[in-house]
């Protein structure tokens, strides 16, 4: 399904689909839950979005990626999925991509920079400037649970000097119609990516929400999330903006509809995908 935002074309390319409990995805909540629901599957899906231009093809966020060590987790470890073959699907030449924009560094945001290729590690879009936070990239770069993911997936990308890193508060407009704005609290230096065209508006908020429920519970925040109080600060903020904006909410993690708008109540309402 395309959605049309302004001049822009916007399509999902998804990689795999997965569930948690309830009570294990928002286990810092556990107590809010009652026995029933926190035992209920919280379906998550994990994509990347298209967004299309008369100049650009521009990926966001390129998800977990083939053949990776990933400490044995099984939903990131060793995959062997389609994603190229959606890509294709829906028209997506690898060479053609211009744009990669990071919300984050984590792996199942980043992992379809790079595949392999003649015995290494090497981008998958080879034309594209890819761009991430800087302070993002310290992090990743600082921290030795990340030095995999860096080494397959970030690091080749530096090799070949297609990585832009930038200051996410003062972001530049890419492609003239993205830039970034702080969502920090999923991870040190987490960026939303809003999208404005025609006066008509979207966002893609990375890891700001995991789950629908989420609109119901707005502070409640996913395993994932390393800063709580700041995610929920930022959560907030998202969907403030979305109401103020009429925007379209382009999610990373939502399953059964990735896409919808934040009602004037603050609940979500999805578009079909």
């Amino acid at each position: 399904m395309k959605i049309q935002v302004g001049e822009c074309r916007v399509e999902k390319i998804t990689e795999q689909r997965a569930a948690f409990p309830f009570g294990a995805l928002f286990k810092a909540h556990r107590s809010e839950m009652s026995d029933a629901f926190a035992e209920q599957p919280a379906e998550v899906s994990i994509h990347s979005w298209v967004v299309r231009t008369a100049e650009h093809t521009i990926l966001i966020d390129t998800a977990t990626g083939n053949g990776r060590n990933r400490d044995n987790k099984p939903l990131f470890h060793q995959l062997n999925t389609p994603y190229v073959e959606n890509l294709a699907r829906a028209g997506v030449d690898p060479a053609e991509v211009t744009l990669v924009l990071m919300t984050h560094i984590h792996t199942d945001h980043v992992g379809w920079n790079t595949h392999w290729v003649d015995g290494k590690w090497q981008p998958l879009f080879p034309n594209a400037r890819y761009v991430c936070s800087a302070a993002e990239l310290q992090h990743c770069q600082d921290d030795p649970a990340s030095q995999e993911l860096y080494r397959d997936s970030i690091l080749p990308l530096i090799e070949r000097d297609q990585l832009q890193t930038i200051n996410v508060q003062e972001s530049p407009l890419f492609a003239g119609v993205l830039r970034y704005i702080s969502t920090p609290g999923h991870s040190i230096d987490h960026a939303s990516i809003v999208l404005e065209s025609q006066g008509e508006y979207a966002i893609f908020p990375g890891d700001v929400m995991h789950h629908p429920v989420q609109f119901h519970h707005p502070h409640w925040n996913s395993l994932f999330c390393e800063d709580l109080p700041l995610a929920m600060a930022s959560r907030q903020r998202v969907i403030d903006w979305c109401q103020q904006h009429q925007a379209i909410w382009f999610s990373s993690h939502f399953h059964s509809s990735s896409l919808g708008r934040v009602a004037p109540d603050g609940q979500w309402t999805p578009l079909e995908d």
